[in-house]
């Protein structure tokens, strides 16, 4: 194989003209032509010495001569660098009529002549440009226009099989035109209707390359924005919560000193401005958590489901009243996913379940699970006041409230950073609710390929 490899690579090397693979058919036209000559010279040779032992048997020596200097030019053909491709088409051609001829006058045109003709003519339509589609068929007619000819005044001898049969020649020749003219219709067709494909394609691809580097430069510029808007978020946080730290602290310095002398109109605005300045420093401190979503590299481990239950329920038993929170869960699976994103979508799903549940009943919160081809499934499941279906998509965009801060803290992003949560573990977020019975939170994590 090898050998046959710098072989092929040693005879293509030989046709220094040839058209580049971007010029279309051009190029696969010459590339035909190098394979064939490629092949047939070991075959040629292959085919040589039998050829010259019956030739000699059975005194052709026309087919004799002929095989020997045809495989003289063969070698030029193929191992010349100075001779144009298209010369070297044109010198195959005439060695394989010449041939065709020969094979006439030593077989007679019921031999395999009208098959190197019929041959011969296609591989010209197919190595020639579209314009020269018809030369083979101009050829052939002359050619059997003059043979007919001949048979029939006898200028030179012909094959004692055609002497006498000028209509059996007449009949052959024809059908041998007609077919010649039939490939030379349909084959520019084929090669158009290729060149057309092999257009769009270099069209769609010259279309797909430059929509690519458009995408790369728009993505460049987004994880630029990203880059920029990640440090607003970092230094906004930092410089909003500096001024508020101050109001509260000479509000409450205020309040400590000038208390006795205040009536209580001016302590109630104190209160509303330090409440203000409270629920403003969670308000950046949420924005800050939702921005940093999906932006840290946090490695992927095994982690038990369970357990982060656990501590998640631990974390808001540390920061909320849960002493009849009730909280069922079993058999929740070890996973692979990052654990911080994953404990964090828990803390905020069981908290939200404790703090919209009516005074009137203690909290029971369901954490169940389902494994589907591609995702984890989780629900959340309490018996809070539940939702209306109209406002399902609305609770997980951002800063969205359903009731005022009276009657409910929170500053609308919790749910925000649950669905982004989600989308970011390759899964997504969505409820189910019913009025006054209760609420069900889903989000989905994707599987592992080797889970």
């Amino acid at each position: 194989m090898k050998i046959w490899k710098t072989y092929e690579d040693y005879i293509s090397g030989n046709f220094l003209d040839i058209n580049t693979k971007d010029s279309g058919l051009p190029y696969w036209r010459d590339y035909l032509f190098v394979i064939t000559i490629t092949y047939i010279i070991p075959f040629s040779l292959i085919a040589l010495i039998p050829g010259i032992i019956a030739s000699l048997l059975a005194g052709f020596y026309a087919i004799l001569v002929f095989d020997v200097a045809a495989v003289i030019l063969l070698a030029l053909i193929a191992f010349s660098r100075s001779i144009p491709t298209a010369l070297k088409k044109v010198l195959f051609i005439c060695i394989v009529y010449v041939f065709a001829i020969i094979i006439f006058d030593a077989l007679g045109s019921f031999g395999p002549g009208l098959v190197y003709l019929l041959a011969v003519s296609i591989f010209m339509i197919i190595i020639f440009p579209e314009r020269l589609a018809f030369l083979s068929v101009a050829i052939n007619i002359v050619f059997c226009t003059l043979y007919g000819i001949n048979i029939y005044f006898e200028f030179f001898a012909v094959h004692p099989s055609d002497e006498f049969y000028l209509v059996s020649w007449v009949a052959i020749s024809s059908n041998l035109i007609f077919l010649n003219g039939m490939f030379s219709i349909l084959i520019p067709r084929v090669f158009k209707g290729m060149q057309d494909t092999l257009n769009e394609q270099l069209l769609l691809k010259n279309e797909l390359k430059s929509n690519q580097e458009r995408l790369e430069e728009s993505l460049q510029k987004i994880q630029s924005k990203n880059q920029e808007l990640e440090t607003f978020a970092y230094t906004a946080s930092h410089d909003l919560q500096e001024p508020l730290r101050m109001i509260t602290s000479f509000l409450n310095r205020l309040e400590t000193k000038y208390g006795p002398e205040l009536d209580d109109k001016a302590k109630q605005y104190i209160y509303f401005a330090v409440d203000g300045s409270r629920r403003m420093k969670q308000v950046i401190l949420d924005l800050l958590e939702y921005s940093r979503v999906g932006k840290e590299h946090i490695s992927e481990e095994v982690v038990n489901v369970q357990t982060i239950v656990e501590e998640a329920f631990s974390y808001i038993e540390n920061n909320m009243e849960t002493e009849h929170v009730t909280l069922h869960y079993s058999g929740l699976p070890v996973i692979k996913t990052h654990r911080v994103l994953l404990l964090q979508v828990f803390q905020n799903l069981i908290s939200n379940a404790i703090k919209y549940c009516p005074e009137d009943r203690s909290p029971e919160i369901y954490i169940r699970h389902q494994e589907t081809h591609t995702n984890w499934e989780f629900s959340v499941a309490d018996n809070g006041i539940g939702i209306d279906e109209e406002f399902f998509d609305k609770i997980f965009v951002i800063f969205q409230r359903l009731h005022d801060k009276n009657s409910y803290t929170g500053t609308g992003v919790g749910l925000a950073i649950v669905k982004k949560i989600a989308q970011t573990l390759g899964g997504d977020a969505w409820v189910t609710s019913e009025i006054g019975k209760g609420s069900t939170f889903y989000f989905s994590v994707k599987k592992e390929k080797n889970e």
